[in-house]
């Protein structure tokens, strides 16, 4: 998704700045099954809050501290560049939204479709059902986004990390949904909202719905940014997603014996292994686009390949801003990481539009700035 939108005759669009994208069809449908699926969703957390109110108001105020902290960590942890806030909350909403208002629908109709193979009794049921229909819905969500210009998935990471926001906002949504009903019924619904959010957030949510999502995500992503066949593309694609609705169905399985909690967490290593597995892929052909990017698109006097070696992880910007606080004083760390982000900000900009666009030359102007300022801090103003 690195080449311009383009109109009637092949004559370029600009990108819009996030996914919002009037002259889009596939935001237009997106639109549409929002506003579908709110009317399915609404009246589920309305009975939820109002089963009792009291414990019904407190499920829904640690799921959302729950997102919000979740979503924050994963954003300022970025390795690059944090993506724009508007593109967040979209993948969240398709998440909390469209994915939960279409599985009230579909996930139904899908339990019975099993429950007549499996028979209604199965303890495997919701282990094979629920996985069917939830992945490929969220993964929707990612798909859209890579069709719409503005959304800039232009890496693996990209998708992966949008597939984890969409998951997110499933998980948030249903875990309110289950923990409030729960609640209503015991006959301590506060105890019972902590015990559950505790199971479903703490101990299985680090392992859960985000963590599938952002596994399909990751071949989506390669789907539509890789250069190879597209046999090896549909693949990826298709494999991660299978390999995310194993993961759910694994989770949801009857295979680990004893209490939830120990089910729960020996069931969360397989899959945080691949998770992580597949993050660290990401990261790293992320990590290539951009040095190929400093090497061929960026003049180097402003992102030299050496420049970038030391760009390319978290920890050797820390360890470059830590030398120069111990050298030149605390104005010229500061200095340095205005750079370093000005730097950062030019790759993804020349990656995305091209070092003749206005974002590039924007970024390009901010690092010349930014290295005249650090090199008088390094001098002595």
């Amino acid at each position: 998704m690195t080449s311009a939108a383009r109109v009637r005759g092949g004559i370029p669009r600009p990108r819009t700045p996030t996914f919002i994208d009037g002259r889009s069809w596939v935001f237009w449908t997106m639109i549409v099954l929002a506003i579908g699926a709110f009317a399915q969703v609404t009246p589920l957390a309305l009975e939820s809050l109002l089963a009792n109110p009291l414990s019904g108001a407190a499920s829904a105020a640690v799921w959302t501290l729950y997102g919000l902290v979740f979503a924050t960590a994963v954003y300022l942890l970025e390795l690059y560049e944090r993506r724009p806030l508007v593109n967040v909350v979209g993948a969240i909403a398709w998440g909390a939204v469209v994915a939960v208002g279409i599985s009230r629908i579909a996930g139904p109709a899908m339990h019975q479709i099993v429950g007549q193979w499996l028979g209604e009794d199965s303890p495997w049921l919701s282990a094979i059902a629920a996985p069917l229909v939830e992945e490929p819905l969220k993964a929707l969500g990612v798909v859209a986004l890579a069709l719409i210009p503005g959304a800039r998935i232009r890496t693996v990471a990209d998708a992966a990390f949008y597939g984890g926001m969409v998951g997110l906002g499933f998980q948030v949504l249903e875990g309110f949904l289950y923990t409030s009903r729960t609640a209503a019924l015991a006959g301590n619904p506060m105890d019972a909202v902590a015990q559950v959010f505790v199971l479903r957030g703490i101990v299985a949510g680090l392992w859960s719905h985000a963590a599938f999502s952002a596994v399909a995500g990751a071949g989506i992503g390669y789907f539509f940014v890789a250069v190879g066949p597209a046999w090896r593309r549909w693949l990826v694609a298709l494999g991660s997603l299978g390999a995310a609705m194993v993961l759910h169905g694994f989770l949801n399985s009857p295979l680990i014996h004893g209490s939830q909690v120990t089910a729960a967490l020996i069931k969360g290593v397989p899959i945080v292994i691949v998770l992580a597995t597949t993050l660290h892929v990401s990261h790293l052909r992320e990590r290539a686009v951009f040095a190929r990017t400093a090497r061929v698109t960026v003049p180097d006097h402003l992102v030299s390949p050496a420049d970038f070696d030391g760009l390319s992880t978290r920890n050797r910007r820390r360890a470059a801003r830590a030398d120069m606080r111990e050298r030149h004083g605390a104005q010229a760390a500061r200095d340095l990481h205005r750079l370093q982000r000005a730097q950062l900000a030019l790759l993804v900009a020349a990656h995305s539009d091209g070092m003749v666009s206005a974002r590039a030359a924007d970024a390009a102007g901010r690092v010349t700035a930014s290295r005249s300022a650090l090199a008088w801090s390094v001098a002595g103003r």
